[in-house]
């Protein structure tokens, strides 16, 4: 899943998004129970009055997505699974766990926690209402916190991959059958049947006539049907890439001094290593990387006068020979790059690429194809 993100802030480390498309769930959260829930429920106050408690609501509605999502990550992070960010959406959050759990134990443990901590604030909003139990305004605002905390419980716990009841359900499957990737494809089946249902009752929805519930329906089951079969995908990828490092994969390069011409690295260097990317050491002995597209926009004229070091960028995102090749699978992903530098403890090593990566991914294709058809 890609998102276009602004950047918030980090919480244990892990960086906190908000994706764009969250303003548009906040606002109709906000309208919905501004002129909707709290006129009805608790008449009497001023609309500015509810349009205020209805994004104080929206507020403490995602803030509890986001613990809930916190809840999954601080347990991947006890078990040296590292995450990447957390991102705040349109249908939710979801935490960017950047490999698969070790042990049918460790994704039932890290799938639990999120419905766990929704129902502990579910149970906290709860005990908010008992301790004040005025029918006003903040009562009802305590009261909608309790409600949807248990719902986004119970919703998770559906038994429908990329649901946290799903996870749970794969856990389970892996554990008895030995095979994280037979576990996933069957909990990715519950996944598709519960987006198709939910995709029916859309469409139930606006026989009856209810278009706004029908429109959240079917977007719902359109989000989780293409987050199932991307889950499944990813899956498979991290199994194929699970036995190798980049070390297996990386090219030793020596890269090139800061002082040596445009002319002379497209000459002499680039068309040695087949280059899209020339590693350049600084005169402060920094590491530095230049697009060769950027180069090959200068004058050619210019060529011989231009230093390497003026149309290079501080590398800002590298691998180490050690990293697994699924990270650097996922950073050429995410990043739309090629290629990737290697380095090691302040040293540079080499570049990985792409093509051989997916190279492998495709010869275990064809390799699942042809025994499937054995069968």
């Amino acid at each position: 899943m890609k998102f276009n993100t602004i950047p918030l802030f980090k919480v244990f480390g892990i960086q906190i998004n908000l994706d764009y498309s969250w303003f548009i769930v906040f606002f109709l959260i906000t309208f919905t129970l501004a002129v909707g829930y709290f006129p009805y429920y608790y008449p009497g106050y001023n609309i500015l009055v509810y349009w205020i408690a209805g994004a104080v609501s929206a507020i403490l509605l995602f803030a509890s997505v986001l613990i809930h999502e916190l809840a999954h990550s601080l347990v991947a992070l006890h078990y040296k699974i590292p995450v990447r960010e957390i991102n705040l959406f349109i249908f939710g959050g979801v935490a960017m766990i950047e490999e698969e759990p070790p042990s049918p134990k460790v994704e039932f443990r890290i799938a639990i926690a999120g419905p766990v901590m929704s129902f502990i604030l579910g149970t906290f909003f709860y005990i908010l209402v008992l301790i004040y139990p005025q029918d006003d305004l903040l009562n009802g605002i305590l009261n909608y916190m309790m409600i949807v905390n248990y719902i986004i419980a119970f919703f998770n716990l559906v038994p429908a991959f990329p649901l946290d009841g799903g996870r749970i359900l794969r856990a389970i499957i892996w554990s008895r059958s030995s095979s994280i990737l037979k576990a996933t494809k069957v909990s990715s089946t519950t996944g598709k049947f519960f987006a198709y249902f939910l995709i029916f009752i859309g469409l139930l929805s606006f026989i009856e006539g209810s278009f706004i519930n029908g429109i959240w329906y079917i977007l719902i089951g359109l989000f989780l049907l293409q987050a199932a079969k991307a889950s499944y995908e990813q899956t498979k990828l991290s199994i194929i890439l699970s036995k190798y490092k980049v070390e297996h994969f990386m090219r030793p390069i020596k890269p090139v001094l800061y002082n040596e011409t445009v002319h002379d690295v497209m000459t002499h260097y680039v068309p040695f290593f087949h280059l899209k990317t020339v590693p350049i050491i600084g005169d402060d002995g920094k590491y530095y990387i230049a697009d060769v597209e950027d180069i090959l926009a200068l004058p050619r004229e210019k060529w011989h006068e231009i230093p390497i070091i003026q149309v290079a960028k501080p590398i800002e995102i590298y691998v180490s020979p050690y990293d697994p090749l699924i990270k650097a699978k996922k950073l050429m992903d995410n990043f739309n790059l090629d290629e990737l530098p290697v380095i090691y403890q302040n040293t540079f090593l080499g570049i990985i690429k792409k093509e051989p990566i997916e190279s492998l991914i495709q010869e275990f294709i064809i390799k699942e194809m042809a025994h499937e058809q054995r069968r």
